[in-house]
């Protein structure tokens, strides 16, 4: 099997990381978005488990908090295969990411170790240190 070149590894690292930076924006609405529908229906939870409400019958602002705290219920119960997914998905790009770039350290720091070894052409000819290549001495 062909070794894969360094040029292909940072490649693919600079494609992994694009790809990261676009999910994290959109999982972050979605986590947000979880996020906020579990803390109101806890405190609909709450509201309705630890203080007591009155024997009359419901007031709207009871049928109101009842009302919102079940549609945060059903949207969170609805959301959470989402998040279980997007979890997943996070890890598992983070894994590649930095799998990519122990390949990409090590390609590096051989790279650099053998150009570092190799004369430079012109200089072994002699008299061209500090020009370009296209100028004359």
């Amino acid at each position: 099997m062909l070794e894969v070149s360094p040029r292909w590894t940072r490649q693919r690292l600079a494609v992994l990381e694009a790809v990261d930076c676009d999910l994290k924006r959109a999982f972050s609405v979605l986590y947000f978005v979880s996020g906020t529908s579990a803390g109101i229906y806890m405190a609909g939870w709450f509201r309705m488990n630890l203080l007591a409400f009155p024997v009359t019958p419901f007031s709207l602002n009871s049928a109101l908090t009842i009302g919102v705290s079940a549609a945060a219920g059903v949207l969170f119960a609805l959301l959470l295969p989402a998040i279980a997914v997007a979890l997943g998905v996070e890890r598992r790009l983070l894994r590649r990411m930095r799998q990519l770039d122990k390949a990409a350290v090590a390609t590096v720091k051989h790279r650099l170790i053998a150009a570092q070894a190799l004369p430079n052409y012109h200089e072994a000819l002699g008299g061209t240190h500090g020009q370009h290549h296209h100028q004359k001495p």
